[in-house]
């Protein structure tokens, strides 16, 4: 039953690239359907299975995993971590070959309103640097004045699109990459002085929460805090 209804809410999607993005690190690109919509920031749930041939649903087969593209590039994709003894999503993902496909379904968006009128600080954690990717380009066709502080911390120091992003125009855009939380704090602090900014987290929920407290501990108003949640 579930496997009918999850067929039927999906898309087959067909792997068309697999690339080593960082330490244990790997990006899978996708064919676009016709009817795959998305908007720059949002999610996707992902089955690492066509559900074809008498394969059945199961949860270990979902994810749900943020989409890494910009919706022009010819691509969807998403960027996760799969090190020693991976889940079985994890290691059905790295054992696809090219043209092999997967499914996709349930796309939605933590961060449909971006102020690109006001300062913006992106705070991630890891791969959750993969939400802020398609937003960045798009700020930076888009945007007319407003600036972006771009900050990731991992402590492998292996940074995820670090030379692609550190590529881009430096006048609209500040790369920070940390590996500890000293030194994160330290830069959130020097942002904290420009009172117009707004702040986004991407991390775990510890993550997340402890960023939130920490701007709200140094006066940062809760209206300028949004959270991946």
């Amino acid at each position: 039953m579930i496997t009918t209804i999850i067929k039927r809410l999906s898309t087959q999607i067909k792997l068309i690239k697999l690339e080593k993005e960082a330490y244990d690190t790997y990006t899978f690109k996708f064919a676009v359907p016709n009817n795959i919509k998305w908007t720059i920031g949002s999610y996707a749930h992902f089955v690492c299975s066509d559900l074809q041939n008498g394969v059945n649903f199961k949860k270990n087969l979902l994810r749900e995993l943020s989409i890494m593209s910009h919706p022009d590039e010819n691509f969807v994709g998403f960027t996760t971590r799969i090190r020693q003894n991976p889940s079985e999503f994890k290691s059905t993902m790295l054992n696809l070959k090219l043209g092999d496909e997967i499914r996709i379904f349930k796309i939605g968006n933590h961060f449909k309103n971006i102020e690109t009128d006001k300062p913006i600080v992106f705070i991630s954690m890891g791969v959750g640097i993969a939400t802020f990717r398609p937003i960045i380009l798009e700020h930076l066709k888009t945007s007319k004045g407003s600036s972006i502080t771009n900050i990731n911390i991992d402590r492998t120091g292996d940074f995820v699109y670090q030379q692609e992003l550190e590529k881009l125009p430096e006048e609209k855009l500040r790369n920070v990459f940390v590996t500890n939380r000293g030194d994160l704090y330290n830069e959130i602090g020097q942002c904290i002085t420009c009172k117009d900014n707004t702040y986004y987290v991407v991390g775990s929920k510890e993550f997340n929460e402890t960023i939130r407290d920490f701007l709200l501990k140094n006066k940062v108003s809760k209206k300028a805090i949004f959270l991946d949640k």
